[in-house]
């Protein structure tokens, strides 16, 4: 992917539909969407505006108005995927109290589950490729990982004061090899490699087996905790 030249695209997408905001803002997420589709499954150098038209039903006259350029549409549905996880990710550590329940979430989140597995891999090793060659999007993937290892870490670091995860773990340490250990098993899942069998279930076992192992936590068959 060549590096991006920036343009200056209206707000929001505004005019992708009607005057209502909302309904603008909407559109143009799914918009989106459909982009990260295609790149996942023809990659960034080789999405035009004529395969995201005709996934998203949104017109290449109007892309090209409402994104500028083709490389400006591929930034936004990359930012618009790690907005979209971190998103889930807040998500998930809402409806548990229990450090265990919440780290297992973020683990889940993290590896992608059933269909979306692979083409959710394939769009991230995009946006890797892409950020090697962009200080813009090198910015961004920072940002992401970050805020990815400071959740990780903040709920390590409460397991810790709760008696649940072996004290002498540090919580900085751990956030980054929890991280390391998700994009590890992303690719051979981007890969579709036939020895992680059962594709994601298998994957986010193996992770979470590790993550026990590190903060020697006793998990049982079905994942729960021991008391």
């Amino acid at each position: 992917m060549a590096v991006p030249t920036r343009s200056t695209p209206p707000q929001d997408g505004a005019g992708l539909t009607s005057a209502d905001g909302r309904r603008a803002g909407r559109r143009r997420q799914d918009v989106l969407v459909a982009a990260a589709g295609v790149i996942a499954l023809r990659g960034a150098e080789r999405t035009r505006f004529a395969d995201v038209s005709q996934a998203s039903g949104v017109p290449v006259s109007s892309l090209q108005y409402y994104f500028g350029n083709r490389e400006d549409l591929i930034v936004a549905a990359f930012r618009q995927e790690c907005q979209a996880e971190q998103a889930a990710m807040a998500r998930t550590l809402g409806p548990s109290e229990d450090p265990w329940e919440q780290l297992t979430g973020l683990i889940r989140v993290g590896i992608v589950g059933g269909n979306r597995s692979a083409p959710a891999w394939r769009l991230w090793v995009e946006f890797w490729r892409a950020a090697l060659r962009d200080d813009e999007l090198r910015q961004e993937a920072h940002r992401v990982y970050q805020h990815w290892r400071q959740m990780v870490r903040d709920v390590v670091r409460a397991g810790i004061d709760a008696g649940r995860f072996d004290g002498s773990v540090d919580p900085d340490s751990a956030g980054h090899l929890v991280v390391a250990l998700i994009d590890g098993i992303g690719v051979p899942l981007a890969l579709g490699d036939p020895a992680i069998t059962n594709a994601a279930r298998s994957a986010t076992a193996l992770i979470i087996d590790a993550v026990a192992r590190l903060l020697k936590v006793d998990i049982l068959g079905d994942g729960a905790t021991k008391p």
